[in-house]
């Protein structure tokens, strides 16, 4: 009886060991909670982080109804403001694509000289347009901006004239323009380098206004000089400088691309005194006429020459060469501008 007993009491003994070391095994509901708690963010990051999901989700933004390029709530990137803004240069507008926009003239200083930069403004966002300058080391100043269709394709462009002067040669300190046509498009503006050629070969002009600019598109490059010859106004140009001592006109009778029919009075005096009592050196050509040398005008007596050549749609300039033809000290060359 006492080896049943002591048999019975091991059988218990290892059952009750047995349910002791499976017990440690199961989780507990709290466990569960806290792995739960941890897998659940995980699962929600790893698709933002993966490239094709990122892309996916980006192209959902853009076609989105509510998300415009205007949005705000989309970063863009904004292009600084360099120099100081020029407030007459400086316009508000509407263009048909890219709707109320600004555009923006600034000047920058560089080594005391001066660079103009141009910039397209849409809500917040500030983009320059981009442009090499003919002459980086000239002084610039913007003379005329303009919107309006020149490229013929129903929306507005954007036209800048800067005048820029070298300094260098007998019309060093005469200005020359740099044309820049932008060309609106559905994303902003591009440089249109093949307008800007053309407008340039239409006219002959050294310095150009808005209104050239919109001639020079509409004529065949081997009439451009013609064209101009024939449109210029007739009457009387004043040497600009004149004075009561020292003065030069000349007064063009017909003008056509075969020649012009001109005439040219010119005086200098040394003093008022000299003035007064007949002391006057004068130079005088009268009824001549000057035929065209590429883009000038040419009269030739003997070893004297005097060529006239347009620098912009109302001024010429005038000058002479060779053996003298005029009274002492009596200047004919320069800009001659009409009366």
């Amino acid at each position: 009886m006492t080896r049943y007993f002591l048999f019975l009491f091991s059988i218990i003994l290892v059952i009750s060991g047995c349910n002791n070391e499976n017990t440690p095994s199961q989780p507990s509901t709290t466990d569960k909670t806290t792995v739960e708690s941890k897998v659940l963010p995980h699962v929600n990051v790893v698709p933002s982080s993966s490239p094709t999901t990122a892309q996916s989700t980006s192209n959902a933004a853009v076609s989105s109804a509510d998300v415009t390029p205007t949005n705000p709530s989309i970063p863009k990137n904004s292009d600084p403001i360099i120099g100081d803004i020029l407030n007459d240069q400086s316009f508000q507008t509407v263009f048909e694509d890219l709707g109320e926009s600004e555009f923006i003239t600034s000047e920058e200083k560089i080594k005391g000289k001066k660079q103009p930069h141009f910039y397209f403004k849409k809500g917040d966002t500030v983009t320059e347009l981009k442009y090499e300058p003919e002459s980086p080391e000239s002084i610039y100043s913007v003379s005329a901006v303009s919107f309006q269709d020149v490229s013929a394709d129903g929306k507005k462009d954007i036209v800048v004239i800067a005048n820029y002067t070298t300094g260098f040669g007998y019309m060093g300190a005469i200005p020359i323009s740099q044309l820049l046509i932008f060309k609106q498009t559905e994303s902003g503006f591009i440089e249109d380098h093949t307008l800007e050629e053309r407008a340039r070969a239409g006219v002959p002009y050294r310095i150009l206004t808005v209104k050239d600019v919109v001639v020079g598109l509409k004529t065949d490059p081997k009439d451009s000089i013609p064209n101009a010859w024939q449109q210029l106004h007739l009457g009387t140009y004043k040497l600009n400088g004149s004075n009561e001592l020292a003065g030069s006109t000349i007064t063009i009778k017909e003008a056509s691309g075969d020649g012009l029919l001109f005439s040219l009075d010119a005086f200098y005096a040394a003093n008022k005194e000299a003035m007064m009592n007949g002391g006057v050196n004068i130079g005088t050509i009268d009824s001549e006429k000057a035929t065209p040398s590429y883009a000038e005008m040419i009269f030739r007596d003997g070893k004297y020459e005097l060529s006239l050549s347009m620098i912009s749609s109302t001024d010429l300039y005038v000058r002479d060469n060779g053996e003298s033809y005029f009274g002492h000290n009596v200047y004919v060359n320069g800009i001659y501008s009409p009366e």
